[in-house]
């Protein structure tokens, strides 16, 4: 089964901004290539609605199937948790 960790964010958004800007400095870059994709509000209302997103960064993981696993919502949360959960998907991963 694999897994996938979806960050969403919005436009306008400072803890957005700190989030995708730490994980750029401090995330291996293959584990953000393999792993986890970016999505901003304004540009996936649909997956917003379906997953009933209201708090902004919130990052999801994924199965194969698009069923939420995980959900971490705030700046801070993901920041201190994400390298984490994405080794933990790629050790997961066959």
């Amino acid at each position: 089964m694999v897994s996938k960790a979806i960050l969403f964010t919005k436009e306008d958004c400072k803890p957005c901004t700190l989030t995708k800007s730490f994980i750029s400095q401090f995330v291996e870059p293959e584990l953000i290539a393999d792993y986890l994709v970016l999505m901003k509000k304004e540009n996936h209302a649909a997956l917003v609605e379906a997953y009933d997103l209201h708090l902004f960064p919130t990052l999801l993981v994924v199965d194969h199937r698009g069923e939420q696993i995980l959900r971490i919502e705030g700046g801070k949360n993901i920041r201190y948790q994400i390298e984490y959960i994405l080794t933990g998907i790629r050790e997961a991963t066959p």
